[in-house]
């Protein structure tokens, strides 16, 4: 029974079967409530003023999005219109609808869906835009089943293809006639091949070859004709080119949409299939109700030598040589010199590279534009990785990273990095993947977001959202991997204030523009990659997984073990944004002294990867940048990185490096004047930063900060300068900030927890800007915002002090005594779930610590409740009252007196209840809810019982799991604050 409130009517609607009969409903849904749609925000517009009436409410656009993982295609009509509510309800942006295989699936507990996009599909998603459209959610779609473009509708010829050859020995002389066959590739004999190209090599059984020693024999016109040719004197390897469909299907598909994935490399095939992805959900929609976004997800196609039909003649179209004699050099030969194979392989590379962003990201975006739809996508150096990733996250609406939890899979600096350069003002991450199921709540989740905001994240996509049929039971069907916002999460009734923090700082940091000095050009290879600025302090040896080798080595990616492409040694104090060919060759300009970029980024110094090639055109813009005064950080180089114009390109590049190097050499002479500006060899980056008197842009003093624990983001307005400033370690820490800002500004401090600004904010005037003493609470973090024009006075409903922080406060030796919480709680738990009615605790402890197995093995909420008493002198007193706890696992609601005073999920979990204390005996209530860990692990523990919990992951957990800490712990107080 499904009931729809519209207007003054009510419509009881029932199905046998709600989960294959969504059709009346759509149209009712339709018809009631699409006239109550309320506007977007217009995407990627910063506001043009800094708002503090968005801050404390921040708008849809600002709020989290989540991936919705509709396993097997299986969905329930009544629970997916539930699910958009509560996201409504819990203050979420919306969803990424993905369609998806059940890669857990236990005795086929996940039933099978329809075939995406296909008629029972479309009702789905019909019903799923008009309830976010009426709810005013945003809401997007995979382009595909699972990952990678492609579906059912993909014929072979726009299916994906590869470089592959056969071998066959002749002795010469003697006259030849070569039947073509089919070559192997490491899947067997391959399907669906086109000669491209058939060479003779004199035969070397070292593999070692040279392009200049190669015949290139004519091809008949005529399709499987044989190679007919006069062999010379000799033995003679004869190799045949093809390219070949390589047949490699989605990934993880619902079971009834299985298909080919396309041939990225191929506008014809991308076109063909953003075509039937339009076209079918046009059924559906309207230029008013439509998709906001679609989504491509990670390209993690099968290891191989990529190959498109126009591949040859686009190669010989921009490096101006013919490849042919040189794909013996993909297939296992080796040029005797080997600079001139690594800059073949290095052109073939970039070129996949260019026509994978060129014909698929760049395409969707043209596509996507016309159907007015946002491109968010997934391009950086996760999964097999094959494009220069800055230039492919440049080339989307929305460029989307990823971070995971208890795990080193950290790219979010690169979509950043993309954002900035390209003047994209959304940075978007696949947000909490990970393998823990049921460990964590929002506490440990902001802390690592937090982390993720200090790297350039602004839009949070959960990882993942899962739809929940009523079959499902709870905590149900979850992906694989990844943690778990949904409504079957024991704390989501708790969720709102999470989802708030996380859209104040999404607000916040879109403003105005990144800061950041040090431009770090990273070469033109392909593929490449953006290191992770920091990553997961709780990621471990111990964590589930491979633990790699490479992880503490500086020089690699801690993320996917590759070689830095650059490092410029550590920076505290200041950020750095990478930057690649595409965009100093064709956007970036000199503008007194800085490089800058037109959206308004500025930068004050480049530096150079440690190479001896580098591309020739972006050493000829450099030639123009630093002549204009720029100044730039990097060896003199000796060669260009590519075989095009050779060797006329190796004396193009000396000759302009002699230009600007000079008489630096690195050793001796460690700079050299260049027109208006200066090159450096020799120095490090902090070196360089020092002698042009460039100051950190924050500089943190007091503590130890090695690990950047106290880490920064910072945001420019036309009107103020915006500082993100976060502690994600677990213990209080006082500091003096030093801010790189206009010495004539002065401070606030922002909330974004609460919404609430404190302007009564101590500082002092340096040399460098502003200093400041903070107080930083566990896992804190504050806005600084520094403007001209500020009127002094706190928000009224500011009853703590954001500068000092609360634990100082609490403890104060000035507070007047204390009442002490600490014992003597009655703690009611649900019976459904297995806990008993009530105990008695005479001290807080975990309820994994209890006697009592049901509440040992409870998940869920249970109240707490005890009496305290309030003397009149007390009230009488001009003092602001806070109960805390000194632990809560995972969440709390307090109730004084029946009043509502607020939910904690952040150290140091503790809330005004001032007014709401009265004379003589009070009440207080806390409602606590812990994670599902111990009840899945407590069913296990008791297989003959019937258990509380389904899920299809129960796989990863057994009957010797731990139990996690539960509940209220340690000390609680009632402290009173004397009032200013």
């Amino acid at each position: 029974m499904v009931r729809i409130v519209s207007g003054l009517y009510i419509f009881d609607i029932s199905f046998r079967n709600p989960a294959v009969s969504p059709l009346l409903l759509v149209i009712w849904l339709f018809v009631f409530t699409g006239s109550g749609c309320t506007s977007r925000q217009e995407k990627e517009k910063p506001d043009a003023l800094l708002s503090e009436e968005i801050f404390r409410n921040p708008a849809t656009e600002y709020r989290p999005l989540a991936l919705w993982t509709w396993m097997n295609g299986y969905v329930d009509t009544v629970k997916l219109v539930d699910e958009l509510r509560e996201m409504k309800d819990k203050g979420m942006r919306g969803a990424i609808i993905w369609d998806i295989g059940a890669l857990i699936n236990p005795d086929d507990l996940i039933p099978d869906g329809p075939a995406f996009l296909g008629p029972e599909s479309l009702q789905y998603i019909s019903l799923a835009l008009d309830t976010s459209h009426s709810l005013g959610l945003d809401l997007g779609i995979s382009s595909a089943s699972s990952w990678n473009s492609g579906g059912g509708w993909i014929e072979i010829s726009n299916g994906s293809k590869e470089l592959l050859t056969t071998s066959d020995s002749v002795r010469g002389p003697s006259r030849m006639k070569l039947a073509l066959k089919n070559p192997e590739s490491s899947r067997g004999i391959a399907e669906n091949c086109a000669l491209l190209t058939v060479i003779a090599i004199p035969h070397n059984s070292a593999k070692v070859y040279d392009p200049k020693d190669a015949i290139i024999l004519s091809i008949s016109e005529n399709a499987g004709e044989p190679i007919e040719w006069q062999v010379p004197e000799g033995r003679w390897e004869i190799r045949s080119f093809f390219s070949c469909n390589t047949l490699q299907p989605l990934v993880v598909p619902s079971p009834n949409s299985s298909g080919l994935i396309i041939d990225h490399l191929s506008e014809k095939a991308t076109e063909h299939h953003f075509e039937e992805l339009f076209s079918r959900l046009d059924q559906v929609s309207t230029p008013q109700k439509q998709m906001d976004f679609i989504f491509l997800d990670s390209y993690e196609v099968w290891e191989m030598t990529d190959w498109t039909p126009a591949f040859m003649r686009e190669f010989e179209d921009r490096y101006a040589y013919d490849p042919r004699p040189y794909l013996p050099l993909l297939q296992g030969f080796h040029h005797s010199d080997s600079l001139i194979q690594d800059r073949f392989e290095a052109d073939y590379r970039r070129l996949v590279s260019d026509l994978l962003i060129e014909n698929h990201y760049a395409k969707t975006v043209e596509m996507g534009e016309e159907q007015g739809v946002q491109m968010v996508t997934e391009a950086g150096h996760g999964g097999s990785p094959r494009v220069e990733p800055l230039k492919a996250l440049g080339n989307s609406h929305i460029p989307m990273g990823e971070f995971w939890n208890r795990q080193r899979h950290w790219v979010t600096k690169e979509a950043a990095s993309a954002a900035h350069i390209y003047g994209k003002n959304i940075v978007a991450s696949e947000s909490l993947t990970g393998w823990n199921h049921w460990q964590h709540g929002p506490t440990d989740f902001k802390q690592l977001i937090d982390i993720a905001f200090c790297e350039g994240l602004n839009q949070v996509v959960f990882h993942t959202f899962s739809h929940n049929p009523e079959i499902a039971g709870k905590p149900g069907f979850v992906y694989h991997a990844g943690e778990h916002v949904n409504v079957n999460a024991t704390w989501w009734e708790m969720a709102r204030p999470f989802m708030d923090y996380i859209a104040r700082c999404s607000y916040m940091l879109r403003q105005g523009h990144f800061v950041a000095d040090v431009l770090l050009y990273y070469g033109d290879e392909a593929p490449n990659l953006v290191p992770p600025r920091r990553m997961d302090p709780n990621y471990t040896p111990d964590m589930t997984g491979i633990f790699p080798p490479y992880f503490y080595d500086e020089s690699k990616c801690p993320h996917c073990g590759r070689p830095k492409p650059i490092n410029p040694g550590n920076l505290p104090g200041y950020q750095s944004d990478y930057i690649n060919e595409d965009v100093i060759t064709k956007t970036l300009e000199t503008e007194n002294g800085n490089l800058v970029l037109p959206h308004g980024s500025a930068y004050k110094m480049m530096v150079l990867p440690d190479r001896a090639d580098i591309s020739l055109e972006v050493l000829k813009r450099l030639d123009k940048l630093i002549a204009d005064g720029a100044v730039v950080i990097g060896r003199k180089p000796e060669r260009s990185t590519s075989l095009k114009n050779y060797p006329a390109s190796d004396q193009e590049v000396k000759q302009i490096a002699d230009k600007i190097w000079g008489d630096c050499d690195g050793e001796k002479v460690l700079s050299h004047e260049y027109g208006k500006g200066i090159v450096y060899w020799g120095k490090s980056v902090q070196q360089v930063l020092e002698e042009q008197s460039i100051p950190p842009d924050l500089q943190v003093n007091g503590i130890n900060n090695q690990d950047l624990h106290i880490d920064f983001v910072h945001r420019q307005t036309e009107d103020e300068d915006i500082f993100f400033l976060s502690n994600s370690s677990e213990q209080q820490e006082k500091i003096t900030c030093i801010f790189r800002v206009d010495p004539d500004s002065k401070p606030e401090l922002w909330d974004a927890e609460t919404g609430l600004i404190q302007r009564q904010v101590e500082f002092t005037k340096e040399d460098n800007g502003l200093q400041m003493e903070l107080t930083m609470d566990p896992l804190a973090s504050r806005f600084v915002v520094f403007r001209r024009d500020t009127d002094g006075r706190d928000y009224e409903d500011l009853h703590q002090d954001l500068q000092n922080g609360l634990i100082e406060h609490l403890h104060s030796n000035e507070n007047l005594r204390s009442i002490d919480l600490s014992t003597n709680w009655d703690i009611a738990f649900d019976p459904v779930m297995g806990g008993p009615d009530s105990l008695k605790l005479d001290k807080l402890i975990s309820w994994s610590a209890l006697e009592d197995e049901g509440a040992s093995y409870y998940s869920g909420s249970a109240t707490y409740t005890r009496e305290f008493t309030i003397n009149a002198d007390v009230l009488a007193a001009e003092a602001e009252a806070f109960v805390s706890f000194e632990d809560i696992q995972e969440m709390a609601k307090v109730f004084v007196n029946g009043n509502d005073c607020g939910i904690l999920w952040l150290p140091p979990y503790a809330t005004r209840i001032t007014p709401h204390l009265k004379q003589g005996s009070n009440t207080i209530t806390v409602k606590v809810i812990n994670t599902w860990n111990n009840r899945i692990v407590g069913d296990l523990r008791n297989p003959d019982k019937i258990p509380f919990t389904q899920t299809n992951a129960r796989g990863k957990f057994t009957s010797k799991s731990p139990l996690l800490p539960s509940g209220l712990l340690g000390t609680a107080a009632i402290s009173f604050i004397r009032k200013k």
